[in-house]
């Protein structure tokens, strides 16, 4: 508790500022010497219990604020409900608990309760769950050393590979050191933020050990009481803490590796890239410790599933009465909040703020575009049609900082903020994964001229097939996962996916939007005509954020919902 100079509340009635000397805990009120002696001489008050000023200071704040008469009735406290887990005077009972059956005396709920078994079950939960955190740290510190070993081994197999080749290859070579420096450190400096976490976690746990300690040496039973259920609650944060590090992939094994070209050992002079850079994450095999009974109280997250989607309608977008005629081609939801809207018509990008007013014109097109996604910092990538091409723009300068000429009609793209996924029809029809600086990296050939919108998940990429009604999930490397056509499905355009895995698509010929779940096995109407859905082409979601953008194709009608 911090420490603070108390007054003696009965001499501060009377403007006399002398320094407490015990806290009675039945009047809740500081006493000076003088006063603390004639309470204790009083008939009334004189078997009050009192404390020691230290002592009192040496109770956690949380046990401080448990008061021990009823605030309400200014009563003291003679029963406790368990069924609404609180104390009650006789007053509390008559107004707020004649129903309750659980009411039992309060002197048989106390009984004991310093040396009863929940304390020492509290005290062990806490020592061990100290001892657990500090094994993750001592986790995370070697994980570091391995991440250093696999970096040597990388190091000397690039170091091998380019001592047989010419020194016009020191520059990729460069690039890929720094690529497998830069993944390093990326995942080192997650890691020593997690360590970082445990251990202001494992701080926590031992000031909630002293707590207890201090509780069960100096509070009142009904305090320890209250305690140790404010105990049992934190325990469980922490224990559910630990679970949801795990859970959420924290706590995974991480390898990385280096995968060189098979090109470069061609040594030809078409050679591009010197390898990529990536890490891989196994399970934690790392056995969280915790009791039994503490678990059973541990907040364990509910499952999602597409039954629990329903979207809040937060704003509508105002596109001004000067475009008399739109067809909305695609959209996006910006990190900051504010939306963007590719118009085909007037061929331009239009910026809206976050409550959907518009703001400006970010760009004019000589060629139709076709699409549009949101890369990362200022920059936005748009397809043009019939050129074809893909232009990257910087939202700021509204200028276009690339443009990466294609072989065939570009329609739908996509992005992960470091690579491009662009749906390609002409001769053939193929998603093509390609840098931001323009390199093709793979491609996936894709049934179909109308699988032209795309959207990615992980190591997955997502097609609409509007013509057949159907929904593909490839690898990155182009195996063909699944495929689904669903009933509710009709003419399937836009596509895009939330944080969950959750797959939404924009329906042209039901005017539905239509969840997906990630296996698209199941699916699920969210939205439809009775909420203004007609014609739906674009759709848009902020993983973050977890703001929908839906755009209806020619009445103007654009919506901004929750999810």
């Amino acid at each position: 508790m911090t420490s603070v100079n108390h007054i003696c509340h009965l001499c501060e009635e009377e403007d006399v500022f002398n320094a407490a000397f015990v806290w009675c805990v039945d009047c809740e009120t500081f006493l000076c010497k003088d006063c603390e002696r004639h309470h204790s001489r009083n008939k009334a008050s004189k078997g009050h219990q009192t404390m020691a000023l230290n002592e009192y200071k040496k109770l956690p704040s949380f046990i401080v604020n448990i008061k021990s008469r009823c605030e309400m009735h200014d009563e003291k406290y003679d029963f406790y409900c368990k069924l609404h887990g609180a104390p009650c005077c006789v007053k509390c009972i008559k107004d707020n608990h004649k129903d309750c059956r659980d009411l039992e005396p309060l002197v048989d709920v106390l009984r004991n309760i310093k040396t009863s078994a929940k304390v020492t079950s509290l005290d062990k939960e806490l020592s061990t769950l100290i001892r657990t955190f500090e094994t993750v740290g001592k986790y995370l510190n070697s994980r570091i050393t391995n991440l250093q070993e696999n970096k040597t081994e990388s190091l000397k197999e690039i170091r091998n590979l380019r001592s047989s080749i010419n020194n016009h290859l020191d520059e990729i070579e460069k690039k890929i050191v720094d690529d497998l420096s830069v993944e390093f450190n990326k995942i080192k400096l997650k890691s020593e933020q997690c360590n970082t976490e445990i251990d202001n976690k494992k701080k926590v746990i031992q000031n909630l050990k002293k707590d207890l300690s201090q509780m069960t040496m100096y509070a009142t039973d009904l305090q320890i009481y209250e305690g140790l259920q404010y105990l049992e609650n934190s325990i469980s944060s922490e224990v559910g803490y630990l679970y949801d590090m795990k859970r959420k992939g924290h706590l995974d094994d991480i390898r990385i590796e280096t995968k060189l070209s098979d090109d470069l050992k061609c040594l030809t002079n078409n050679i591009r890239t010197f390898g990529t850079t990536m890490s891989h994450s196994s399970p934690c095999n790392l056995q969280l410790k915790s009791s039994v009974k503490c678990q059973v109280h541990l907040s364990v997250p509910p499952l999602l599933t597409i039954d629990s989607i329903n979207p809040k309608l937060k704003t509508t977008l105002k596109i001004p009465k000067s475009f008399q005629q739109l067809e909305i081609y695609g959209c996006q939801v910006l990190p900051d909040g504010r939306h963007l809207v590719l118009e085909a018509v007037s061929k331009s990008v239009i910026l809206f703020s976050k409550n959907g007013e518009f703001a400006e014109h970010v760009s004019i097109f000589e060629d139709e575009p076709n699409d549009i996604c949101y890369i990362k910092a200022n920059l936005i990538a748009v397809t043009i049609l019939q050129k074809p091409k893909i232009l990257l723009i910087d939202l700021i300068t509204k200028k276009i900082t690339k443009a990466f000429q294609v072989t065939d009609s570009c329609f739908g793209i996509e992005s992960n903020g470091e690579t491009l996924v662009v749906s390609l029809h002409g001769s053939s029809h193929k998603l093509l994964t390609m840098d931001l600086d323009g390199y093709i990296l793979s491609e996936v050939t894709v049934p179909g001229k109308y699988t032209i919108r795309t959207a990615l998940y992980k190591s997955n990429i997502l097609v609409t097939n509007w013509k057949d009604n159907i929904i593909y999930c490839y690898t990155n490397n182009g195996v063909l996962s699944w495929e689904h056509k669903l009933k509710d499905i009709g003419e399937p355009f836009g596509i895009t996916v939330d944080k969950n895995g959750f797959i939404y698509v924009a329906c042209k010929r039901n005017d539905k939007i239509v969840v997906l779940s990630k296996d698209g096995k199941t699916s699920r109407t969210i939205l439809s005509k009775d909420n203004g859905i007609v014609y739906p082409r674009a759709i848009n979601i902020d993983k973050t954020s977890s703001t929908l953008l839906v755009t209806n194709s020619f009445n103007g009608d654009a919506f901004v919902y929750e999810i």
